[in-house]
């Protein structure tokens, strides 16, 4: 059984019979009578009266054609089990997603749903999430099951107790978020019974309320999109942790800003209640409060997973500890916050030696605004406000400390810039109440009779109001000035912050005169502390075999060849291949014009159907001569040169190479082995997303050809020294090797791209056509013989010297120019030059054999005439007679079956 779990197709079954579960609950709850007055009727009986009109009979129709759509969700995931993809998994999900967020729709507008209904839409909720979860874990096994080379960099496992605590604190985020459907938004108190503004009522209790159903609807839109991100949390948490952790952090946040959102919402609601004169609370900061620990508590482990995973190798210590600007933040919050016990406005009303006095404090204003002026209800929306900026900037700022976030100081500065705008805005509303004294007589009078102070009437009184607030202000301005005194705004890189890979260059560390913000004091001084750091560990493994490649060529130099032309080449190919375990059959026509082709281009494309060799071919060529052959997958997704060359996280500041960058890393380090890098099924995606570059790069001198992988500088730190990677130049550029031939493999159907021309002109092209025949006639494996790469180069180079063909003044290719120019077929000097190359190669694969004008109709067909596909011939039989009179019999076959087709 734990065998059975770890196969990709006993998931896709499992999760294509949850499908059939859930689309026999889906009928169930079709079928299941509505509530009155409809209680004769179900979804399918409305259906069935669709030309009688009407909104429900409508919704009944839309929902039954839903769920029969949803029904193809099956045979979608059977599709994707037989195609080893997810293909069709994914579209099933939104299916059946759709159809219960229809369900719930309807139940939230219409409240007709029986009990049993919903809750057989709530177990399909669960019996869906389970399908992420499913999805998810067969989509590992998917990526899990390409094969490891030897040279593949092994990815260690770090921190799972940690990640697996991490993934805790998702889950209870999710739950905290979930708590906003049962805590009440707010509670009417003066009503019998008691009102309670729960959200979920809309759902299951049939409530109207606009407000209500509103926030019900985007409550759960959210929940949805909460699930879906969870689930591809989970698929990182797996292969990728510190993707994980980040992604983690954004749900978090992102919750933490819905509860706050909801909070917000109900204290709006509270107010525009209480204004209205009813009796409310609201307990809506619930779930913010709930998040407030969830935060810390994520922060914290945050914190730790950098602790024992550093992201990089240079700490700089500063004249302060990094907690000095928390300090600041902490005691700047608290002077705001003492806006609450601090007078705001001092009212005064005197009478002779008689005086009377009221202080209304932040506390105060906020407890008895329903019965203040409206000024004064404005001060208390402006402590609300404050009171949730300063408490979220608190919280942001702690956060940003636990878990040694990068952009702290900036944090800090922006905490600073908030405590004090709103302790300015607070003084100057007190400021405007004294200026605006005379206005508000007959107000301060209300408020003494609400404070319970009678005045006599029929008196002259003197009035006055002031402000304590500007102490405050002061105080917040004391606080700053100390930070600006102590530069806590200035520090770009306080203690344990980390820097990434090169940055230090950036810095005047090392400079005869530091500037004053790095110069150290006398009895201060800078100190400086290292750490290993590794951004790209794949290269470091690379760079460690090295003396293990060296050993290696070595043992391969003992088998060096004594083989000194092309023709001994091709025959012993051939024999290798018919004598290798797997009895191949390939002719000497066959590798002669694979030879010629590797000499013509860097790009070589094998084409046609599944089975001819096509793979084999030059695999079974790079053994034979003692070389390496890479073989990279290519993915129908591959969209840009990233899929092969990689991506630089900068969240943990490492490079992740692909196999591709691998594959000719390796190769630089190997440079006198001759190197195949195989793209296996490479029109799978287009070859212009992911190769344009190398494609460009054709056009280079072969020594300019060099591809940057990234925009920054790699190197390593170890010992307190910067150690270059081996095969990088400037510590990111990657010189593609002189000894590596890119040869790709093509399928031709339905689920492949068309290759385009500029690939085609590019590339010399091999077309399988016919299954090679079984061999019968073998001996006993032959050994390998060591063809280096200057060996086979310089075979190349001799035979294009030692060539007499002229490939522009040929009678032949000035005829076929001729033939095909009404169809706007044409090649220039780069065709040109690969025709002349190709045949005077090939004619030096066969000894004492005149094959000029066999090799000339090859590289004729598969670079000029196969352009034909995409044209239309009104007159093919001409054509066809045409190039048999110039003996090109292939050429008029190929038309032929053109014609055939």
């Amino acid at each position: 059984m734990k065998q059975l779990i770890k196969k990709q197709w006993f998931i896709g079954i499992i999760i294509t019979a949850l499908l059939s579960v859930i689309a026999l609950i889906n009928l169930w709850a079709l079928s299941t009578p509505l509530l009155s007055p409809y209680e004769t009727d179900d979804f399918f009986s409305l259906a069935s009266r669709i030309a009688d009109g009407g909104v429900l009979v409508i919704f009944g129709f839309v929902m039954v054609i839903l769920y029969y759509a949803s029904l193809t969700s099956i045979v979608l995931s059977i599709v994707g089990i037989l195609r080893k993809t997810q293909w069709g998994m994914l579209p099933a999900l939104f299916l059946l997603l759709g159809f219960s967020s229809a369900f719930i729709v309807f139940q939230t507008i219409n409240g007709l749903l029986a009990p049993i209904a919903l809750i057989l839409m709530i177990v399909n909720l669960v019996f869906i999430i389970g399908l992420v979860v499913l999805m998810v874990y067969r989509k590992r096994l998917l990526v899990g099951s390409t094969p490891i080379k030897e040279d593949t960099v092994e990815v260690k496992p770090v921190g799972k107790s940690i990640l697996r605590t991490v993934l805790v604190i998702n889950v209870l985020s999710i739950l905290v978020f979930m708590t906003t459907f049962i805590v009440p938004l707010y509670t009417l108190m003066d009503v019998s019974p008691d009102y309670h503004a729960v959200i979920i009522r809309a759902l299951f209790f049939g409530d109207t309320n606009l407000e209500i159903v509103g926030y019900f609807l985007a409550n759960f839109t959210l929940l949805l999109g909460i699930f879906l991100y969870f689930s591809d949390i989970i698929s990182h948490y797996f292969f990728d942790q510190e993707r994980f952790i980040q992604k983690s952090k954004n749900l978090i946040n992102f919750i933490f800003i819905s509860t706050v959102i909801f909070f917000i919402a109900g204290l709006a609601l509270n107010i525009y209640y209480t204004l209205e004169g009813n009796e409310v609370i609201t307990f809506a900061f619930i779930p913010v409060a709930m998040m407030v620990f969830v935060i810390f508590g994520f922060a914290i482990l945050k914190g730790k997973y950098h602790i024992d995973h550093p992201m990089s190798y240079k700490v700089l210590k500063f004249r302060y500890a990094k907690i000095e600007p928390l300090l600041y933040v902490l005691l700047l919050t608290a002077v705001t916050a003492s806006l609450l016990l601090m007078p705001i406005i001092v009212m005064q009303i005197t009478f002779g030696n008689f005086e009377y006095n009221v202080n209304l404090t932040g506390l105060k204003i906020l407890l008895d605004y329903p019965v203040l002026d409206p000024g004064y209800r404005l001060v208390a929306y402006v402590l609300v406000v404050m009171l949730i900026s300063i408490g979220l900037t608190l919280v942001i700022t702690i956060s940003s400390y636990l878990s040694n976030f990068k952009q702290f100081n900036a944090i800090v500065k922006l905490s600073a810039i908030v405590n004090v705008f709103f302790v300015f805005i607070i003084s100057i509303a007190g400021y405007y109440f004294q200026i605006a004294q005379e206005i508000n007589q007959a107000v301060m009078l209300d408020i003494f009779e609400f404070y319970g102070i009678s005045l006599p009437t029929g008196l002259e009184y003197e009035y006055n109001i002031g402000t304590n607030a500007i102490v405050v202000l002061f105080g917040s301005i004391a606080v700053l000035t100390w930070m600006f005194f102590r530069k806590a705004f200035d520090r770009e890189a306080p203690l344990s912050v980390s820097l990434a890979p090169g940055a230090e260059d950036t810095l005047p560390l090392n400079t005869n005169q530091p500037t004053d913000e790095f110069k150290p004091s006398n009895d201060e001084p800078v100190e400086e502390a290292y750490q290993p750091f590794d951004p790209c560990p794949a290269f470091t493994d690379l760079d460690s075999k090295k003396p293990l490649f060296d050993a290696d060529l070595e043992k391969r130099k003992a088998l060096k060849t004594n083989f000194t032309s092309l023709n001994q080449l091709v025959n012993f190919v051939v024999d290798y291949a018919r004598n290798s375990r797997l009895h191949l059959s390939y002719t000497p026509e066959d590798i002669a014009t694979f030879v010629a082709g590797l000499g013509a281009s860097k790009l070589s494309i094998l084409q046609g159907m599944s089975g001819t060799g096509k793979t084999s071919l030059p695999k079974i060529f790079s053994e034979a001569v003692f070389g390496n052959c890479e073989i990279i997958e290519v993915e129908s997704s591959w969209k840009d040169k990233n899929e092969l060359l990689g991506y630089y996280n900068e969240f943990s500041m490492k490079y992740t190479p692909k196999k591709f960058t691998l594959a000719l890393y390796k190769a630089a380090l190997n440079p006198e082995v001759f190197t195949f890098i195989l793209l296996d099924e490479m029109n799978l995606s287009r070859i212009e997303y992911y190769f344009s570059d190398f494609l460009s790069l054709m056009e280079n001198e072969e020594n300019q050809r060099e591809i940057k992988l990234i925009n920054i500088r790699l190197t390593r730190k170890e010992a307190e020294q910067e150690n270059e990677y081996l095969a990088l130049n400037d510590g990111n550029t990657l010189k593609v090797p002189k000894n590596v031939w890119f040869i790709g493999t093509a399928n031709r159907d339905e689920s492949t791209f068309v290759i385009s021309d500029k690939v085609y002109d590019r590339a010399h092209t091999m077309n399988f056509t016919k299954r090679a025949p079984k061999v019968r006639n073998y001996s006993e494996p032959m050994s390998k013989q060591f063809y280096d790469y200057q060996t086979i180069q310089q075979l190349f180079v001799d035979a294009k010297k030692q060539g007499n063909f002229d490939a522009e003044n040929s009678e032949l290719i000035k005829s076929v120019e001729t033939l095909l120019a009404p169809f706007n077929i044409s090649f220039g000097n780069r065709i040109l030059k690969q025709i002349e190359e190709f045949v005077n190669i090939y004619k030096a694969c066969f000894a004492d054999e005149d094959v000029e004008s066999e090799a000339v109709e090859k590289i004729l067909l598969s670079k000029v005439v196969a352009k034909l596909e995409t044209k239309t011939l009104d007159d093919k039989e001409k054509l066809e007679l045409e190039f048999t009179k110039l003996k090109l019999h292939q050429c008029a076959a190929f038309i032929r079956r053109l014609d055939n087709d």
